[in-house]
């Protein structure tokens, strides 16, 4: 039997050429510890006990005993958490599956972090569905954090996956919101038996079979988050759902009877809760239909996004309604409030493109359902119709919102280029109020001096005074000492450049040189 290898760009295979993980750097899924829980169906047509499997040798002693178990039929599911390299080969190895599996599940951005290795992936062409025997869904799911983020670079340390952050009105929310993804993948040989199996690919879950085989991998609970791309800076986190969580999708009267709801602490949870207590309102008889509860539970995560995301929005235009002035907003605050609505359009954005990733790979089509032709709870198509609808209408108010804030940082700019004129104007005012006095003080002068002058020419000495044998040495003295004065401040003045900053003794020649030329253009 041959073995299918993991994908080559996979972090499973990253590191020496042997395939060896990288110990040295912190690298995505280096840290996964797989947990795997088995789950068989009894005659009654319900699921017993789960059994859980922590270890690659026993997963494949097990996986061989019931391949060399000649009961019929056979029924179980598989829910592993945590992707390691070994358990990833039993797997593949046992169930044939294909590594594209595993790679499409990686990829989650339209671009590729070299940083977090990130692989990114463009959405398929339509055609491409019908050559895969899986289908890879895109979710976020919102969770509440027990320590709120202080930056916008937050990844998770198992599979360095972006949590993204959201700042409302200058904080940070302690709400953050976490990419995911499910794929499910079945394959029916008509023995009228099957196994499946649940695989988390960073702590990811898969569903697999042995005669009737499926698979569906997810991601696992958050723990602890990075700060830094190098792996060593981070924290340990609780996290609960985001305002209580999703409601049980499953009709009211089973609920009823079941008295309880999912746990919603991780996917592996919330598909064992519903398999255990809710596989009666499936058709066992084909493995594809444990399809529903990932479509169903997957649609919910978006809906309580959704929520969070119209909750955020609502406080901002809150925030800026039945104001009687805007003095409050200044301008870096208007600005930074505008480049988080930039986010959030861009968010919002991808959020519709992973919405519409979904419904092309369930064959939903894009226009609108009509309500009377909803025919069962299991019918996802009118969850994601509503759903893209719902995340169309956020996009619009957000995008309104990105108007608004826009108007309000050009409101407050204005003002404070109306503020700034204010200035100007007063200090025009108090320098021309500086002028009016100085007149004065010049209007005295001229009054003044000339008789200052006068007295002290008169209060000199004989021989120094009017009509004295010495009073010539006044004008001898004086005259040269007045032309000497006038020269230096005209020296001074055409030694400054045209700023006026520095004087210098070139620039004073230059100048001289230009008043010369000018006297003597004018002369000739």
């Amino acid at each position: 039997m041959k073995q299918l290898p993991c994908p080559l760009n996979s972090p499973l295979n990253q590191g020496s050429a042997n395939g060896r993980l990288r110990t040295s750097q912190w690298s995505p899924w280096t840290s996964s510890k797989s947990r795997v829980v088995a789950l068989h169906l009894g005659a009654d047509n319900s699921f017993g006990l789960p059994t859980e499997y922590t270890e690659a040798e026993t997963l494949q002693s097990h996986l061989n005993q019931r391949f060399n178990c000649d009961r019929i039929p056979r029924r179980s599911v598989y829910i592993l958490e945590g992707l390691s390299h070994h358990v990833t080969m039993v797997l593949g190895h046992h169930f044939h599956l294909h590594p594209s599996i595993f790679a499409d599940h990686e990829k989650l951005v339209s671009f590729t972090d070299s940083t977090t290795r990130e692989g990114g992936g463009l959405p398929f062409l339509p055609t491409a569905i019908h050559g895969r025997d899986y289908v890879t869904l895109k979710y976020h799911e919102p969770l509440v954090f027990s320590r709120r983020p202080a930056n916008f670079r937050n990844l998770c340390d198992t599979s360095g996956r972006h949590i993204a952050a959201t700042r409302i009105i200058g904080k940070f929310s302690d709400v953050g919101v976490l990419r995911r993804k499910c794929t499910f993948w079945s394959r029916s040989r008509g023995f009228g038996s099957w196994e499946c199996e649940y695989s988390s690919l960073d702590l990811d879950y898969l569903i697999c079979v042995a005669d009737d085989i499926g698979l569906i991998i997810c991601d696992p609970p958050i723990k602890r988050i990075l700060t830094s791309y190098s792996g060593q800076v981070g924290y340990e986190v609780t996290t609960s759902p985001y305002n209580g969580g999703y409601r049980d999708f499953v009709p009211q009267e089973y609920q009823m009877k079941c008295g309880y709801r999912a746990p919603m602490t991780s996917f592996l949870e919330d598909i064992s809760f519903y398999l255990r207590t809710h596989s009666s309102t499936l058709d066992l008889s084909n493995p594809g239909s444990l399809r529903v509860f990932m479509d169903k539970i997957v649609a919910s995560h978006f809906l309580k996004l959704a929520e969070f995301l119209q909750s955020t929005i609502e406080v901002v235009q809150w925030n800026l309604s039945r104001h009687q002035d805007l003095t409050s907003f200044t301008v870096s605050a208007a600005e930074e409030q505008w480049s988080d609505i930039q986010a959030w359009e861009r968010r919002i954005a991808e959020y519709k493109d992973d919405l519409e990733g979904i419904m092309l790979q369930l064959q939903i089509p894009l226009e609108t359902p009509k309500p009377s032709g909803i025919q069962c709870w299991k019918d996802c198509a009118a969850d994601y119709h509503f759903l893209y609808l719902r995340f169309k209408e956020i996009g619009r108010r957000a995008h309104g919102l990105n108007g608004s804030i826009a108007a309000l940082a050009s409101i407050v700019g204005n003002r404070h280029v109306f503020k700034t004129q204010e200035l100007s104007l007063e200090a025009a005012e108090h320098a021309s109020r500086e002028a009016k006095s100085v007149k004065v003080l010049t209007i005295l002068g001229i009054v003044f001096i000339p008789l200052t002058y006068i007295a002290s020419m008169f209060s000199m000495s004989a021989p120094y005074g009017p009509g004295g044998e010495l009073f010539w040495l006044y004008f001898a003295i004086s005259l040269p000492l007045l032309s000497f004065i006038a020269l230096s401040f005209f020296a001074l003045e055409l030694g400054y450049a045209s700023d006026g900053v520095q004087w210098s003794l070139g620039m004073l020649v230059c100048n001289l040189q230009g008043k010369f030329r000018i006297y003597y253009d004018s002369r000739t």
